[in-house]
């Protein structure tokens, strides 16, 4: 009877351990699934954005034409690293072409009536010396003349000298005269006309400076028809082709990033993606293609449907234009 007991009492404990374990091995498996579940979550999954975008320069000027014009020639290309001052295109612009070629030809016509005055008056001013030297050498045989010729007079009238020596006298005293009169207005003629072309020429320079200005303002317009850079960077925008008319009202004809270092990758999220990404938050921006490290950047802000990330590359190999990937850490 004593052993019925036992036997019917294994029986029982038996019966307890089998529910036992058919109710913890569930239990165990279900825990284990709902670990697994949560370790591969959307959330925990979604605490990083990956995604790719276009790079471009943070700090971009705009060069545009100085003056209307076609453009006749491009003298860089995006991308090319330029210097301040030099020279990115050239634009033509028939009005001003040919008020240069006017103004510099009536500088030439200017130039060369003053040439020719300066030549006369050398030339009359050597003649005018002349003709006053001859006038005064007839002068000085005038005055001697005239003395000899008042003595005679005088001793002819107290009947000392015979008529024919006071004729002979009358005559040289009256050639010597005339001869004297007649230089003395060659010479006065010859002086008043070097006095004209003075008076000429300092009106021809006058002209000559007004038109040498005239000159140095359509050089100077013509000039502004080449584009050159106004400060230090890289190329990374034309907007024209050549033979195309362009303004001062063009502002992005040349664009150039005068910071090439500081850039940053324009993103384009789909809206539920946007709606996660907040100013200030991290980012790391790498280029596999280029074989670059990632660079730390940040989240700069929104513009419409597009997500600025800024940073800072120490490879001067990167630059605008690339594709980058882009990791945002959300908080």
């Amino acid at each position: 009877m004593r052993g019925k007991w036992v036997i019917v009492g294994s029986a029982a404990v038996l019966a307890v351990l089998i529910a036992v374990a058919v109710a913890v091995v569930p239990r165990g498996r279900s825990a284990k699934a709902t670990s697994s579940e949560t370790a591969t979550s959307p959330a925990a999954a979604a605490a990083e954005i990956n995604l790719s975008g276009k790079i471009r320069a943070q700090h971009v000027i705009g060069v545009a034409p100085p003056l209307e014009g076609t453009i006749s020639a491009f003298l860089v290309d995006v991308g090319q690293q330029v210097f301040e001052g030099q020279l990115l295109a050239r634009l033509t612009n028939e009005g001003l072409e040919a008020g240069q070629q006017n103004a510099k030809r009536d500088l030439e016509i200017t130039q060369s009536r003053v040439s020719n005055l300066e030549s006369a008056i050398i030339s009359g001013r050597l003649e005018a010396s002349r003709a006053r030297a001859d006038a005064s050498r007839a002068r000085s045989e005038y005055d001697r003349l005239d003395r000899a010729y008042r003595r005679q007079q005088t001793l002819f009238n107290e009947g000392a000298t015979p008529k024919q020596t006071f004729e002979k006298s009358t005559r040289e005293f009256q050639q010597a005269q005339s001869e004297f009169d007649t230089l003395d207005r060659v010479a006065a003629a010859a002086e008043a006309q070097v006095s004209e072309l003075i008076k000429s020429l300092d009106a021809e320079k006058r002209t000559l400076r007004e038109k040498t200005e005239s000159m140095e303002t359509a050089t100077a317009q013509s000039g502004a028809t080449e584009l050159v850079s106004p400060a230090e960077g890289i190329v990374v925008g034309r907007n024209g082709e050549v033979g195309q008319t362009v303004g001062p009202n063009k502002a992005d004809f040349i664009q150039i990033a005068t910071q090439p270092s500081l850039l940053e990758v324009i993103l384009e999220p789909d809206p539920p993606t946007m709606r996660r990404i907040q100013p200030g938050q991290p980012a790391l921006v790498s280029l596999p293609d280029q074989g670059a490290d990632g660079m730390l950047g940040k989240v700069k802000g929104s513009d419409g449907n597009q997500v600025l990330v800024e940073f800072t590359s120490p490879n001067p190999a990167i630059k605008p234009g690339m594709i980058a990937q882009v990791r945002i850490k959300i908080n």
